[in-house]
């Protein structure tokens, strides 16, 4: 079998065609719930249309917490929200928001190592401190691949974030 590699698309091109779609299958989709749909898809348009699909068997009336809940992903701004919680050092709460998390969507410790990591990005932090959280999500990651406790590993990761936080408002 040969592996074919695409560009991503655009995200106003996915959501040109998500429309397409949904107006031929008679679907109310929201804007927001577009948003959802491409932001989660990433440019793939294979998994936008999956996206809306399992959306739609949930709904008719498509919204972004439809879209969240049927592919099993946590909106970006309540992780965000749990990574600048850790920062701040407030530990059990960054904790207590991820398990949450876990236990509303479904999700696997590896897809919420994934989801930290796209987080990490539209933090307020440094470069340089933004290079020591992504460090952390790839160790816990790849501690995931080999088997290890996923809880223990959020965990893990979320304690050093609530020490970076700490050794950032210290200097």
């Amino acid at each position: 079998c040969a592996v074919f590699r695409f560009k991503p698309i655009k995200a106003e091109d996915l959501e040109k065609y998500l429309k397409f779609v949904a107006t031929k299958e008679g679907l109310n989709v929201s804007k927001e719930g577009y948003e959802a749909i491409t932001y989660l898809a990433q440019g793939d348009l294979r998994r936008a249309i999956n996206g809306l699909q399992m959306a739609a068997a949930a709904k008719k009336d498509i919204t972004p917490d439809i879209v969240y809940q049927a592919v099993a992903a946590a909106r970006p701004d309540e992780v965000k929200e749990a990574l600048e919680l850790a920062l701040e050092g407030n530990f059990s709460g960054a904790r207590e928001r991820l398990d949450t998390l876990q236990i509303t969507y479904g999700l696997a410790g590896e897809d919420v190592i994934r989801q930290m990591h796209r987080s990490v990005r539209d933090l307020n932090v440094s470069d340089i401190t933004k290079v020591q959280m992504i460090e952390k999500l790839a160790e816990a990651d790849f501690r995931l691949s080999e088997g290890a406790n996923s809880r223990i590993q959020i965990e893990a990761v979320v304690a050093n974030f609530t020490v970076l936080g700490r050794n950032m408002n210290n200097k």
